[in-house]
């Protein structure tokens, strides 16, 4: 094993994953910009650049059934309080002497949307949500329990998903109403596929990944950086579907409208350094399957011993009572 793996892996016994995940983010903070401990994945996407993003004015659409939000004087069938002042949809475009935009508190399905400020803003992406939910009922389904909440990215992005604390954190700083809408689509539509994730990781701790990647030509961490980009852009075209469905597909919602095939997205992530972070979590798995292998073996190993004295003693034993 590789000594620096050998020292990730004393490391996590000592004091855990989530320490030892964060000593490495901050070790490798000059090279991979993407990698976050507080993230669904250990990183943050960055679809920005090239897609349909920049500033555009919010909108309030209608509620659907199955969701329930609240404002001070908002319209009929919906709970809580959000106040409505004749600002602009974010915090970045009022007056510091004004007072703050009130609370939101609404559910789509399982999604929780809830701020104690810049309600306004919440208000529409929850809008946008609801009007798009009828697309995309089984991902949110499948997705379970979440908390879309506004705030800083880790990763310096519009949004990002943090598995440990199932929240999505959106930045009113980094993008419209719209965007951040799109954005919360995204980070629900990567919360759903956790479980394909984690198939993939579970591959990787028994071997069955390498034996794949054999075949296919590939050198086992890249073909695993691959196969977790391919989740990504899955969930980009299935994005774009949801979007369009909503009647969206022209607005800065559309995250992945200029996105082409599969190859041409992985030769950018490649190019840009994405790839790099997923390669090292497959070293990580590959070390801690060693580590745990070479621990299942000094078990068998003890219990074997065990029963051998056992055996030895009682033979011991018969011999002197005869």
């Amino acid at each position: 094993m590789p000594a620096h793996l050998a020292g990730v892996l004393a490391l996590q016994r000592l004091v855990g994953n989530a320490a030892t995940t964060q000593a490495l983010t901050v070790q490798r903070s000059g090279q991979d910009q993407y990698y976050d401990p507080n993230l669904a994945y250990g990183y943050s996407v960055d679809y920005s650049g090239g897609y349909s993003g920049g500033y555009s004015g919010g909108y309030s659409a209608g509620t659907s059934g199955g969701t329930s939000g609240g404002a001070s004087g908002g319209s009929s069938g919906r709970r809580g309080r959000r106040s409505e002042e004749d600002l602009a949809y974010g915090s970045d475009h009022r007056s510091p002497s004004r007072p703050a935009d009130r609370s939101f508190n609404g559910s789509v399905g399982g999604v929780n949307f809830s701020t104690s400020s810049n309600g306004q803003l919440m208000g529409q992406i929850f809008d946008f949500i609801a009007q798009a939910e009828p697309h995309f009922a089984q991902e949110l389904s499948s997705a379970g329990s979440i908390t879309v909440r506004l705030g800083r990215t880790q990763g310096g992005t519009p949004g990002e998903f943090r598995a440990g604390s199932r929240r999505i954190v959106l930045s009113s700083r980094l993008a419209s109403a719209e965007h951040l809408s799109g954005t919360a689509i995204f980070e629900i539509l990567n919360a759903a596929s956790a479980p394909r994730l984690a198939a993939l990781e579970a591959e990787v701790l028994s071997g069955q990944l390498d034996g794949r990647a054999t075949q296919a030509g590939w050198q086992p961490h890249e073909f695993f950086a691959m196969e977790v980009e391919r989740i990504e852009y899955d969930n980009g075209m299935r994005h774009r579907e949801i979007v369009t469905a909503a009647g969206r597909a022209a607005t800065a919602a559309n995250l992945f409208r200029n996105e082409g095939d599969f190859n041409a997205y992985y030769e950018r992530q490649v190019q840009s350094g994405h790839t790099d972070s997923y390669e090292f979590r497959y070293n990580l798995l590959r070390a801690q399957a060693a580590t745990d292998a070479a621990r299942r073996r000094d078990e068998r190993s003890r219990g074997a011993s065990s029963s051998h004295g056992s055996s030895h003693r009682r033979h011991h034993e018969s011999r002197r009572r005869r």
